[in-house]
């Protein structure tokens, strides 16, 4: 119904008995609805009745696609008096909908076995009994059309395309043939002139010339080039005008990036107090796409240096070797510690898995009320992490898990034996529209006969950001005899955490975290309670959180800046 215009009674159209998507299109072809809503100029009463002579048609034409072919109508029109006070009252019954007799849907070609385009058809409302629907009809052309065009059969066509309909019977029936043609298959893949090798380039490749074209491959050998890093642009054209005995060739063109990226960056963590980094990654040093990541972090509690020389492996979107360097120096209320590590990792995508594989040397001097000590230490280790999520960056749904080992041993240039095992998870859940629960745990052990053995960046312990918050950075531990926090062999730790969307991007939380490091089977779990808020920044949350100790006076705030998992 058409209303109020200020103080002006427009002109009223009422349509009834039908709704909907019908509904909208009877208004969409009456014109009469159009002048009927007019505020001026006014139509002539005589252009109104002669729009209304028109309508019927028009009704019918708009109830077409929906299957309904006998529609019952009841149209009234009043143009007595001011063009304000017109009214058209307009009663439609639909009738029975047509239904489908035979739907004959049928491919033939190269095509006829292929599973995508038959469960194209599968999945159709098209079938027989179900009602016409134009619409459904003219989504399987186009669905056909698009998955064919995907999937290489550049020659498919419509063989025959119709719709019989028997408006008496009030049924239709409905012919559908579609040639697929051959299927085109890989050709020659040309790349343009770049500053790593071609064969490294095809590593990248996720097919082989002589592959049947897949659109979604060809999408993701584009993705893989440009997440390589080396390339600031990259476009995989297939070359549809060179098709020939269903061959395609694909040309490749690439735009470098620059050799060399150097960062800075500035921030602040309550962890890590006021912190700088400093950085210059070398893209590519040579034809073979070796890379060089070299970074300074600077903080008031940490000071490192770490140089990683890298190689692409077999497969370089996600097998990659890296020689690493680091050097470290971290002066905390609790650790007093200087380390090197020299050593080698393989990291290796298994199925839904990262594998990381690592070989270090590790020479640590570390000082503990007073005594210094040092090691030597051969580490092999292995890490194993899965993470699943809706959205990396802001995750209503997912989980993170991971594993790792690490050993040492005297008969293997150590000075110590030691086993050490770390178990970390993390899990979002969606409970209602607005609500999530986030928990996370931790259990970590090391096997040792003296943890006064254990180099102090090995020893587990608790407190902070991304532990017990409530309590300060690695503040919760085993204790010395002057009160120092010296780290333990064993580790347990967990969060739950209800956070609710307050508004776009904006969420309030409140927690509870507990957890402690501990050396012996008697664990003291320290408490932290809290709340707080994050914003949803374009890298992920950002939070600040004000948390509260149960077992202690005080209270700490906490700031955080990354994704979920």
């Amino acid at each position: 119904m058409f209303c109020i215009s200020g103080q002006v009674l427009a002109a009223q159209l009422t349509l009834e008995g039908v709704e909907g998507e019908p509904a909208d299109n009877i208004r969409a072809l009456l014109q009469i609805d159009d002048v009927m809503t007019k505020e001026g100029p006014w139509p002539t009463a005589s252009r109104v009745r002669y729009l209304h002579r028109q309508a019927p048609a028009q009704i019918r034409t708009a109830l077409e696609p929906y299957g309904y072919y006998h529609p019952k109508l009841d149209l009234e029109l009043n143009v007595e008096g001011e063009p304000q006070q017109w009214q058209a009252r307009y009663r439609v019954e639909t009738g029975p909908q047509m239904l489908i007799g035979r739907a004959h849907l049928l491919l033939e070609g190269e095509g006829a076995d292929d599973k995508v385009l038959q469960q194209v058809l599968a999945d159709t409302p098209v079938k027989s009994g179900a009602p016409l629907i134009h619409a459904d009809y003219a989504s399987l052309k186009s669905s056909l059309q698009s998955h064919a065009a995907e999937r290489g059969y550049y020659e498919a066509r419509f063989q025959v395309s119709e719709i019989r309909v028997d408006v008496a019977a009030n049924r239709a029936d409905i012919e559908l043939i579609y040639i697929t043609g051959p299927r085109a298959r890989i050709g020659e893949i040309r790349f343009d002139e770049a500053p790593i090798s071609e064969s490294l380039l095809r590593r990248y490749t996720p097919f082989e010339t002589g592959d049947p074209v897949a659109t979604a491959k060809l999408v993701e050998f584009q993705r893989n080039l440009i997440n390589s890093d080396y390339f600031a642009d990259v476009e995989v054209r297939p070359r549809l005008d060179e098709l020939a005995d269903a061959e395609i060739p694909i040309d490749v063109k690439l735009t470098p990036q620059k050799r060399s990226l150097y960062q800075a960056g500035f921030g602040y963590g309550t962890d890590t107090g006021a912190r700088m980094q400093l950085g210059v990654t070398r893209r590519w040093l040579n034809s073979n796409g070796h890379t060089l990541d070299t970074r300074l972090r600077l903080s008031e509690i940490r000071q490192q240096f770490t140089s990683s020389y890298q190689i692409p492996g077999e497969n370089p979107t996600t097998d990659r070797f890296a020689f690493n360097l680091m050097l470290e120096d971290e002066q905390s209320d609790t650790i007093d510690a200087q380390t090197v590590s020299i050593g080698g990792s393989w990291q290796k995508q298994v199925g839904e898995w990262e594998r990381r594989l690592a070989l270090d040397w590790l020479q640590e001097t570390w000082t503990f009320e007073g005594e210094e000590q040092d090691s030597t230490l051969l580490i092999p280790s292995a890490r194993f992490s899965r993470t699943r999520a809706d959205d990396r960056l802001n995750t209503t749904k997912g989980h993170q898990i991971s594993f790792s080992v690490a050993g040492a041993s005297e008969a293997l240039l150590s000075d110590v034996d030691l086993l050490q095992l770390n178990v970390r998870g993390k899990r979002v859940d969606t409970l209602a529209e607005r609500w999530r629960l986030l928990s996370r745990a931790e259990v970590g052990m090391t096997l040792i006969d003296s943890v006064d053995m254990l180099p102090a960046s090995m020893r587990f312990y608790a407190g902070g950001d991304n532990s017990v918050r409530g309590y300060s950075y690695q503040s919760l531990g085993p204790m010395g005899e002057s009160g120092d926090v010296l780290g333990g062999r064993y580790l347990v730790a967990g969060s739950v955490e209800m956070d609710y969307l307050v508004k776009d991007k904006w969420r309030v939380a409140a927690f509870v975290d507990t957890g402690n490091a501990f050396d012996d089977n008697e664990m003291d779990l320290k408490t932290g309670v809290g709340i707080g808020g994050r914003w949803q920044s374009p890298v992920g949350p950002i939070r600040l959180d004000f948390a509260v100790p149960l077992d202690e006076d005080g209270w700490q705030i906490h700031f955080t800046l990354g994704p979920d998992l």
